[in-house]
């Protein structure tokens, strides 16, 4: 029994120190982006915060992160909507970034309030730091819209005032969070350096996400930047885009409810660190959505998260019913060995038998003697059961027997 207590007791704190020990996790980030960080100032409030999940960060080049995550190098990763792994599931939303399209007036032109999308074919467009992703969605929209994407040429530049002082230029492109700070500045200096920028809305917007279900329309609100005079001036439909957390599948529902549970309960703490950058939201767990959620996150959410003894309980009376199993077959296996130690017990109760009847016609002299040898027997059969050589219906039958030794004892006495 002490050694049974002592196996659960071992394998219980085997399991809380697995289960309540902080998980560590390798999170893979593209380098030199608002990307790396944001999962810097989730890795440090997790750290400052003594949360139950820690951060490991690889820092990869752009469009790396996503084949480190495939090889099993890393076990998150930050990745587009429109650029996401077949083989991974959404964990979180970090932030919602929409595409920006507008034009200004060039040398020669009178107003950039004519130029519509069939006029961009065969003109050039000059994108603000634009990655290869973001260069794909610009022609993904071009060729939406009717502008040919072959016939387009796409530069990339490192500022607003950069793109605003090349008068070459009359069509520009972003990419940003509608909400930024920062992207209404930039559009402000641009105001200022060129001209109010005339936004592009989209009118195949729908049939865009129809073709790429990963993608969403967004809306730029009327004054969205300015509003004297109201910039833009009417609400503009764009194309946007979802910054994702997400895990393999290898990735267990334990480790992956704990980062998102540890995720939105310090959403409040990480966002003030990233205020202009970050929004952070829940992915969306329906099954028929077109980025699945991972079903560790996805039990999280919608309150279906196995507790404590649901995952384990299984395996805690299992290892209670393999002990016993265990010691009855000790035990077993014991009296196959030792059958001599059966016999000596049988031997043991008939001579407390035979006591019994001798002490009924001893005289008080002999009493003594035979009450000695039945301490003897006592002793020994308890020595005996600990060491598990007696089993406890031996022994209740030896009780018996002791039992009716103490009547006849008594009977003595009293005659």
């Amino acid at each position: 029994m002490a050694a049974a207590g002592l196996v659960v007791t071992t394998i219980t704190a085997v399991i809380l120190f697995v289960t309540l020990r902080p998980v560590t996790l390798r999170i893979a980030v593209a380098s030199v982006s608002e990307d790396a960080k944001m999962v810097e100032a989730i890795a440090r409030v997790f750290t400052r915060e003594r949360s139950s999940v820690r951060l490991l960060l690889t820092v990869m080049e752009q469009g790396q992160a996503e084949a480190l995550l495939n090889t099993g190098g890393a076990d998150l990763a930050v990745v587009r909507s429109d650029a996401m792994p077949s083989n991974c599931s959404a964990i979180a939303v970090l932030r919602k970034r929409a595409l920006f399209v507008w034009t200004a007036t060039s040398p020669g032109q009178k107003t950039s309030r004519g130029i519509e999308w069939k006029n961009v074919t065969g003109s050039k467009i000059a994108m603000l730091n634009g990655s290869p992703a973001d260069h794909a969605l610009l022609n993904v929209v071009l060729a939406s819209e009717g502008a040919t994407p072959g016939k387009v040429e796409i530069l990339t530049l490192g500022s607003m005032d950069a793109m605003a002082v090349d008068k070459s230029i009359s069509v520009f492109a972003t990419v940003g969070v509608i909400k930024s700070k920062t992207i209404a500045e930039g559009f402000r200096s641009f105001s200022r350096l060129r001209e109010v920028p005339n936004f592009l809305g989209l009118e195949t917007a729908d049939a865009i996400i129809l073709r790429q279900p990963q993608l969403e329309t967004a809306e730029i609100p009327k004054a969205a930047f300015a509003s004297g005079p109201a910039f833009p001036a009417e609400a503009v439909s764009v194309i946007s885009f979802s910054d994702l957390v997400v895990g393999s599948k290898a990735l267990s529902e334990q480790a992956a409810a704990a980062f998102a549970r540890e995720l939105f309960a310090h959403r409040q703490t990480i966002l003030r660190e990233i205020l202009d950058t970050a929004n952070i939201e829940k992915p969306n767990t329906e099954k028929d959505a077109a980025i699945p959620a991972h079903p560790g996150v996805a039990a999280y959410i919608d309150g279906t998260e196995r507790t404590f003894l649901e995952r384990y309980g299984d395996y805690f009376w299992g290892s209670i019913l393999v002990l016993s199993a265990l010691g009855s077959f000790g035990a077993g296996l014991r009296a196959f060995f030792h059958p001599d130690e059966q016999e000596n017990v049988s031997a043991l109760r008939d001579r407390v038998l035979d006591l019994a009847a001798k002490v009924r016609d001893s005289t008080g002299e002999d009493l003594v003697p035979i009450e000695k040898e039945i301490q003897h027997i006592v002793r020994e059969t308890l020595d005996k059961y600990e060491e598990g050589a007696i089993e406890e219906g031996a022994l209740a039958a030896l009780g018996l027997a002791i039992e009716q030794f103490r009547a006849a004892a008594a009977g003595r006495i009293v005659g």
